[in-house]
């Protein structure tokens, strides 16, 4: 089954692993994808999530160098052929005029064979960028009829209305949402809350919400996290700090902790979202803590989806 066909049905677990492109000095496309391909044949996955950060002077400075890495269509397309699994490709749409976008799109899609893309927008509102919004890209992307691609979008649980961002996006042809990485169940419990109610008040049926955790090992990690604009309490932050051997325990711990409790506030409120899960690893050095928590998570999250009746 496809993974549009999986993130379109309720009840159906979906589990992506998300993986930055390979640095060029790391050596070619075809050996790293190997390498991720033996990682992930430790459990199961339904597809590869692949990011694009770019440097943008409104994050401030870059805790962590940036790298020149490999185009992350091309190594989508790679991973699909090595690894066997569909890949969903990131891709920030306001830098360039939409019609230039479009092209790219198209060229993604049909050149690359990638079918599933998260639309980012912009880091502030308060640049002018050159390209198109989200919701501006969505309905053209829905419009163009040599563009065949399930798209998804980004959700900021601590953003202002979120819940009618979903709604928007939702209605220009947005099919499922990943988040920021989560390290507290409160603001993610109370946003698919009020996302159930918008949803409710138009009749709709809710999107797909895959819930993203990652493992941290050194407080460069949490940095770099909280550069990307992840946002950790402070309790957390201390909590993760304060035996450095033993933040990768904690940090799993509390990716476990926050999932069974929005798992179970779904249970317990009648809440209807389906939920996926969305797993990465931050830095090289966390593949094997990453994989070690997917596998957990993902135990805690299929338990759910079979054992549920709120579907």
């Amino acid at each position: 089954m496809r993974i549009k066909d999986k993130i379109k049905r309720p009840r159906r677990p979906v589990v992506a692993y998300e993986i930055l492109p390979p640095r060029e000095k790391d050596g070619t496309l075809n050996s790293y994808a190997a390498k991720i391909s033996s990682l992930l044949s430790q459990t199961h996955i339904d597809a590869i999530n692949i990011p694009e950060v770019r440097d943008e002077a409104a994050r401030g400075e870059r805790p962590v160098k940036n790298q020149l890495r490999a185009e992350p269509r091309e190594f989508g397309r790679l991973l699909q052929d090595i690894v066997g699994v569909e890949a969903i490709v990131n891709r920030v749409v306001v830098h360039q005029k939409l019609n230039e976008e479009l092209k790219w799109l198209e060229e993604t899609n049909k050149k690359y064979e990638i079918e599933n893309l998260i639309i980012v927008g912009g880091e502030s509102r308060s640049i002018d960028y050159p390209g198109p919004s989200v919701n501006e890209a969505l309905a053209a992307i829905k419009k163009n009829e040599n563009i065949n691609l399930l798209c998804g979008g980004i959700s900021i649980p601590s953003r202002e209305e979120e819940s009618l961002k979903l709604v928007e996006k939702s209605e220009n042809g947005c099919e499922f949402f990943t988040t920021q990485v989560l390290y507290d169940s409160s603001k993610i419990i109370k946003m698919i809350s009020h996302y159930q109610k918008r949803c409710d008040e138009k009749k709709t049926f809710p999107r797909r919400l895959l819930l993203s955790f990652a493992p941290v090992s050194s407080e460069k990690n949490i940095k770099f996290l909280k550069w990307l604009g992840v946002e950790i309490p402070v309790e957390i932050e201390k909590l993760l700090i304060e035996d450095l051997s033993k933040m990768t325990e904690k940090s799993m711990e509390i990716a476990v902790n926050v999932l069974q409790e929005t798992l179970n506030h779904l249970n317990e409120n009648n809440i209807i979202v389906p939920i996926g899960l969305n797993v990465e690893h931050i830095m090289s050095y966390n593949f094997q803590a990453s994989i070690e928590m997917l596998q957990e998570l993902s135990r805690i999250y299929r338990e759910f989806c079979i054992k549920t009746d709120i579907y």
